[in-house]
This record gives structure tokens, sequence and C-alpha cells, in this order.
């Protein structure tokens, strides 16, 4: 009885993780460039096969949490200081944190005269910060030519604070973006599919509720065991 309350636990906390998730990506579902993540679920009898052992609330479920890098739509904005990139690659910026990595590109002029991003960050050229000529940009001039970097795929890269991407591996070297163009006065929105994330919430929450029920009638079978055992 004990195990079967572990064994319906176990399948419960995963459901925690993934309403989490799928919050988080309705939450970011207006932010520019941002990728929605998702769960890896383990079955257990996979599990199993492939070597590992235990009682079933030992064996881990989640496999991790993955990044959808799928384009979101383009849409126009008629600002010249938006940019989005159609095809593969990122933005780089330079942060105190050192150089990191962004689809968003809803850009604006610092006082300093220099393109930055939402967060302030200056965004970089090939020689460094992008100088602005007055309050606007001109993409593909001589001043500074946009650094648009790409990585080995599949993508091995975390995300930080801010909606920016850094490569996992540290040693990982990026390359100049080749399967990509830039489009001026357009900007990537958001990859969230709004109604598959609330039909996913709800059939994780309608498992986790099962979960749940699980746990109450073994709970309340065990109490009834333990007072027949206390009669005797």
């Amino acid at each position: 009885m004990i195990k079967g309350i572990y064994t319906s636990a176990s399948g419960m906390l995963p459901r925690m993780l993934k309403q989490e998730v799928f919050a988080n990506n309705m939450a970011n579902v207006n932010t520019t460039g941002y990728k929605s993540d998702d769960v890896f679920m383990q079955v257990l009898d996979n599990a199993k096969g492939q070597g590992l052992t235990g009682e079933p609330w030992e064996t881990p479920m989640v496999d991790g949490i993955y990044t959808d890098y799928e384009q979101g739509a383009i849409e126009r904005t008629d600002n010249n200081k938006d940019l989005a990139i159609e095809g593969s690659g990122f933005f780089a910026v330079e942060t105190d944190n050192g150089i990191l990595y962004t689809r968003g590109g809803n850009f604006t002029v610092s006082p300093q005269g220099i393109l930055t991003d939402n967060n302030g960050n200056a965004v970089l050229s090939d020689s460094g910060p992008i100088p602005a000529v007055g309050n606007d940009i001109v993409i593909g001039t001589s001043i500074a030519k946009l650094k648009v970097v790409d990585f080995d795929k599949p993508y091995k890269l975390a995300k930080t604070d801010g909606g920016y991407f850094t490569p996992s591996d540290q040693t990982a070297v990026p390359k100049a973006a080749t399967n990509s163009q830039i489009r001026q006065g357009y900007l990537e929105k958001s990859n969230v599919n709004v109604i598959e994330v609330m039909v996913d919430m709800l059939a994780s929450f309608r498992a986790y509720e099962a979960g749940q029920k699980a746990i109450q009638s073994q709970d309340e079978t065990l109490e009834k065991a333990v007072t027949e055992v206390g009669r005797i």
C-alpha cells in the first residue's frame, strides 16, 4: 500500500513541473523572440528496459526540459529599430555577464547613441557596439555590420535571465549565421501556441488530479487496514 502511494506521488511530481513550464510559456506569449519549453517525460517500462533498476518511485520520470527553437511568426511594425531574424541565428549583445544571445529584436537607441536591446544592453557588430545616425539605424551600411551568429545543431543552449541564451558548453564557439536574413521593421513573435499550451495544461492537470485521488483512496484504505489490525 505504501508502495502504491509513493508510485502515485512519483507520477504527480513531473506533472507539477510541466504545469510550471506551461505557465511560463503562457506568461511569455507576447515576449518578442521567445522560444517555448516543454518537459521530456520518461516511460517507466522504457526506463527499466534501459537497465535502470530500483523501485518505481526511485526511477526518474523527467529526462529534462527542452526548448523548441521553431521560428515564431514575423510581424511587421514599420519601426526601423525593430529587427527580425528570418531563419537560424541569434543577435549578440554585451551584458554584465559577458556576451549573450537573443532572438528578440525590439531594439532602441541609448542616450549614448548606440543600439541597445530592451534590457539596455549593447547590440553588437563584428567590431563592437553599433552607433546610430541620430536616432536612426540603417541595416547594411558601412558604419557597422550587425553580428548575427549561430551554433551547431541540435542547439545546446541554456536560457538565462532577460530572455537570453548562452552555450551550455562554454567552449562552444559561435559562427556567423549563413542561413538567415535580417528584416528591418519587423519583429519575430513568440512561438508559443496558446491553444496547444492550454490543452496540454488541462491534460496535465487531469493527470495530476487522478494521482491525487489515487493517493487519497489508498490512504483511506491504509487507515482502514490499520484500524482493523488495531481491533485484532
